[in-house]
């Protein structure tokens, strides 16, 4: 919102730096960070379902309405372009045998159990590749105005309003509070990227946001489990 009102951004890149600002890598970093720090995965459900199920669409809809439609979308295109969006449809997809308790024959998961099993390296490799070559934060190229300010709200503000929300609106405390400002601190994911390179927008954006937030978060995670720990 601070990037379209002030800096004029268009939707897009606004929506790219909107996630990377809020988007938690709840997977990579978020369950060996729950199981090692917080002691239970559980706690990344709740976000990872969340992310996937209300966020996700919700963006990724705003990125086909004003990437894909070269003219005015009709009125009810918001309402049926999440189910055209094949991220959207394979999270739905993935979620329907939770559930339900549904499950395929061994024989016909085992092709979804290998792409399932890629997913998670190849948003790396396709990150990494990203990074060969380059100097993150490059003056005149990256957008480091866009960059600092996705990590600030990202990394401190994040937290900071998990803190407030938990402490004071939810009455948390102890380990339940930590684990919420644990989860909150998490980086920016590679998802955002992923996004950002099936639209082709605001991918320097995602990438050094990925980047940044990843090395903040490292002290800011152990500042916050030794003040709430």
């Amino acid at each position: 919102m601070a990037a379209r009102l002030w800096w004029h951004r268009a939707i897009p890149e606004a929506v790219i730096g909107a996630l990377a600002s809020s988007y938690v890598n709840s997977v990579n970093l978020g369950i060996p960070i729950a199981v090692f720090v917080l002691g239970d995965a559980s706690f990344v459900a709740p976000l990872l379902l969340f992310q996937i199920v209300i966020y996700s669409p919700i963006a990724l809809t705003a990125m086909d309405l004003t990437v894909l439609h070269d003219r005015s979308p009709a009125w009810y295109a918001p309402f049926v372009q999440p189910f055209r969006n094949p991220i959207v449809l394979a999270g739905l997809a993935g979620l329907l045998p939770a559930v339900t308790g549904w499950s395929l024959p061994e024989a016909l998961a085992q092709p979804f159990h290998l792409l399932g099993g890629a997913s998670v390296p190849g948003a790396l490799l396709a990150f990494g590749i990203s990074l060969n070559g380059v100097r993150v934060l490059k003056r005149g190229e990256s957008p480091r105005r866009d960059v600092a300010l996705a990590t600030v709200l990202k990394i401190v503000v994040q937290p900071l309003v998990a803190y407030l929300i938990g402490r004071y609106l939810l009455d948390l405390s102890g380990h339940a509070l930590l684990a919420a400002v644990i989860i909150a601190t998490l980086p920016t994911a590679q998802n955002v990227f992923t996004y950002a390179s099936r639209y082709q927008r605001g991918m320097m954006l995602a990438r050094d946001a990925g980047l940044v937030t990843t090395l903040a978060a490292v002290p800011a995670i152990a500042l916050g489990a030794a003040l709430l720990g």
